[in-house]
């Protein structure tokens, strides 16, 4: 018998550091992974599906998702059979409890584990969450299966380590008690992380949820004579992405914004990209990078920009103490009410003048019409060396 196993959707997920359009097509990708999965599942002719644990966010979760949810069952004909987790625990609120789920729906709503039995001899067990924490282990009882043939286990859980130590909120279990209690295999959700265990699999959340977080991928079981293979299907692409992008030697915003143009393409959804380097743009910030100032990359929705671990060539505050004209210097140009980039322009043509560095910057200067801010009044002519002032 095949078996597709999936967990940790998060259906109806808020992604809160997006804008209101991208989250609303962040969760919509969602949804179309577990139609996917669904699709998968046919296609590999798949008896039942199995779902560990956190397939929608209880506090967020929409009529039309779980109507979407029940619409997607019902017309998939396998069996599906889902035990809650953590954040779709089952209590008296929950739709498990609350909708009349299709006939070849099983949720598994008891906080021990129970029971349904499939074709060919094999067993399902599964045990929910009735609360987001603190559900004790479902091993901690001295649980053992019943009846011969293949027993499979499907729940949400954390693995205790014993070089972790942690308060575990979220029904904890060891890794030797899955065959101790006489399961041939077990698909665990929580973690979303995938990894793959002699006798469990940690399935892995099945979309990448938040950056530079791992994600798994849905995974094929085939039981037989108490043998259980595992086989894990091609994830889908991330629809998240982070990046690091250097800036070195960058010489101005725009050429900042082409070297992130080019990291970004190829690329679909939303990215974080990660700014370092030591630019020669001595005021780059975070409204630099604005995703309107990009030139449209197909796919990509939004992009969040960090400048935090930038380098400036030049500790201004530092230079502006100093008695010298690179101090003077800098104390006037900060002075003259300028605006930024007339600001940064100044100072990085003069600081750059003054450390016998290429000034191509002045043709920006000229560009955005600076000689017209200076009068005779208001001399800011670059010094002709270092000497002290």
């Amino acid at each position: 018998m095949k078996l597709l196993a999936f967990s940790d959707v998060h259906l109806d997920a808020k992604f809160g550091w997006a804008t209101r359009e991208v989250a609303r097509r962040q969760r919509q990708r969602l949804r179309d992974g577990v139609t996917w999965a669904f699709e998968q599942a046919r296609q590999e002719g798949a008896a039942a599906v199995l779902i560990g644990g956190d397939l929608f966010e209880q506090e967020l979760v929409s009529p039309d998702t779980v109507e979407f949810l029940r619409r997607t069952f019902e017309r998939s004909g396998l069996q599906v059979l889902a035990a809650p987790g953590n954040h779709d625990y089952a209590d008296t609120e929950s739709p498990y409890r609350r909708i009349d789920w299709p006939d070849n729906v099983h949720i598994f709503r008891e906080t021990h584990f129970t029971s349904k039995h499939l074709a060919d001899d094999v067993t399902i067990w599964g045990a929910a969450h009735r609360k987001p924490a603190d559900t004790p282990g479902f091993f901690d009882d001295g649980f053992q299966v019943e009846g011969s043939g293949t027993h499979i286990a499907v729940f949400h859980g954390e693995e205790r380590n014993a070089a972790f130590q942690a308060q575990y909120r979220h029904a904890p279990f060891e890794s030797d008690q899955i065959a101790a209690a006489g399961f041939d295999h077990a698909v665990v959700g929580h973690s979303h992380k995938p990894a793959d265990r002699p006798t469990w699999t940690r399935l892995g959340s099945l979309e990448r949820l938040k950056f530079n977080e791992g994600y798994g991928n849905a995974v094929v079981l085939e039981a037989e004579n108490g043998e259980v293979k595992r086989r894990r299907l091609d994830p889908r692409p991330p629809a998240l992405h982070s990046l690091t992008v250097d800036l070195t030697e960058a010489e101005s915003g725009d050429e900042a914004r082409k070297r992130i143009g080019k990291a970004l393409d190829g690329l679909a959804g939303a990215a974080r990209v990660r700014l370092i380097g030591e630019p020669d743009n001595l005021h780059l910030h975070t409204e630099d990078f604005d995703a309107a100032l990009f030139e449209p990359h197909e796919g990509i929705d939004q992009v969040l920009v960090d400048t935090s671990d930038l380098t400036s060539p030049y500790d201004l505050d530092q230079i502006e103490d100093e008695p010298t004209v690179r101090g003077m210097f800098v104390r006037r140009v900060r002075g003259a009410d300028l605006d930024r980039e007339t600001e940064r322009i100044v100072l990085l043509a003069g600081l750059r003048a003054l450390d016998d560095r290429d000034i191509g910057v002045l043709d920006e200067l000229r560009m955005a019409g600076i000689d017209e801010d200076f009068s005779d009044d208001q001399p800011l002519d670059v010094p002709a060396d270092g000497a002290a002032a």
